[in-house]
């Protein structure tokens, strides 16, 4: 935290058991993501063969298999520890400190509110697809409590090692725009905890930085965090298929993980009401994951398998989504979705004589022009 601005009074006590916990959970992730990963790699390599199975083919061939019903368990009951566990998980610690997180967060709230900063929509009818999903396994969803904003924040900040950058994919995305662009007026589409926004406008301070998302606690959260860096977004409770902005009023839309939570009923007109609101040239940019193309049906199978452990039930549907086709229907100029090499995932160095287990993903940038 820059000496220049207060210390938060919005963030969690960590004593060194509750570090502790995390870092054990982190250290457990990471071992199913590497020996229990490539474990069932190779005996699911035993079972097949050479045979070419479709990621149907795979799911039932991977059911068989005690190193994959372990990466199972551990993705479904890491994500529930870190979340819930007693004492040390993210929602036990902010239950023993709520009156206190309570208070700042609807002083923030009343502030940002009278001057206009913070738009609440206390009749917004919210998607049943996010109504009904506990996404990420967040208990209630992220926006049923008043402390979601900073639940959600904490999560994704323990999900990645300690020692690392947790803004770094915001960096690398803006890194990846087209150089020599303005973008004078800005929109984050779902801006959670707002790490996202305020990441761009700590770098580009000539820019009206704008947010939205659908639930109220990330945005007072997001606005929270914001004021304490001395940052003035305006942010704003609004489903995306359906913005209260003019036409042609924005430079840039950028998301982060997004589309996966969207069943493909909406998302033709989530598209339609992003080129509306974009200028002519406008972007609509942003970052997700796929597996590999050249991984074939286990990775395939085994993101769809994963993904539905942990609550991303759409994801089979975005990855089978016409995404491009529909892009260009609508009246995007260009629509590409390529490989977002910032943030390629190194393989596991193979075993003696033995072919490298492939990546879980591959991450890759939607780039659409208006």
């Amino acid at each position: 935290m820059d000496s220049n601005f207060p210390p938060p009074d919005v963030d969690l006590h960590e004593d060194q058991a509750s570090r502790a916990f995390h870092t054990f959970v982190r250290g457990a992730r990471r071992s199913m993501e590497t020996v229990v990963w490539d474990r069932a790699y190779r005996d699911y390599q035993d079972i097949v063969g050479g045979d070419t199975l479709t990621a149907d083919e795979a799911l039932p061939v991977l059911d068989r298999i005690p190193a994959f019903q372990t990466y199972a368990w551990l993705f479904r009951n890491l994500q529930r520890f870190k979340y819930t566990y007693p004492d040390w998980g993210i929602v036990s610690a902010a239950e023993a400190q709520r009156p206190k997180l309570e208070a700042a967060l609807a002083a923030a709230r009343e502030r940002g509110e009278r001057e206009g900063h913070l738009r609440l929509n206390t009749e917004i009818d919210y998607p049943d697809y996010y109504r009904h999903v506990d996404f990420h396994q967040h208990p209630g969803g992220v926006w049923s409590d008043p402390l979601d904003g900073l639940i959600y924040d904490v999560a994704r900040r323990t999900t990645i090692p300690a020692h690392m950058d947790p803004d770094m994919i915001y960096r690398q995305l803006f890194a990846s725009l087209p150089e020599g662009r303005k973008f004078e007026r800005v929109l984050d589409w779902g801006a959670g905890h707002g790490a996202g926004l305020q990441t761009w406008m700590e770098a580009h301070p000539e820019s009206e930085g704008h947010g939205i998302d659908l639930s109220a606690p990330c945005l007072i959260f997001a606005w929270k965090k914001a004021e304490e860096r001395g940052l003035t977004p305006v942010l704003s409770q609004q489903d995306v298929a359906r913005l209260d902005y003019p036409d042609n009023h924005f430079d840039l839309i950028f998301f982060v993980f997004m589309l996966h939570e969207i069943p493909p009923g909406p998302t033709p007109a989530i598209l339609r009401e992003v080129h509306r609101v974009l200028k002519p040239g406008g972007l609509f940019f942003g970052a997700e994951f796929r597996p590999p193309p050249a991984a074939g049906a286990f990775s395939h199978a085994m993101m769809v398998h994963s993904q539905w452990c942990n609550n991303e039930v759409y994801t089979p549907a975005y990855l089978k989504f016409p995404y491009i086709e529909t892009a260009r229907e609508i009246g995007f100029s260009r629509a590409e979705v390529k490989t977002f090499d910032r943030l390629a995932r190194p393989q596991a160095p193979p075993r003696a004589g033995q072919e490298p287990a492939p990546v879980y993903a591959e991450f890759v940038l939607f780039d659409f022009e208006k």
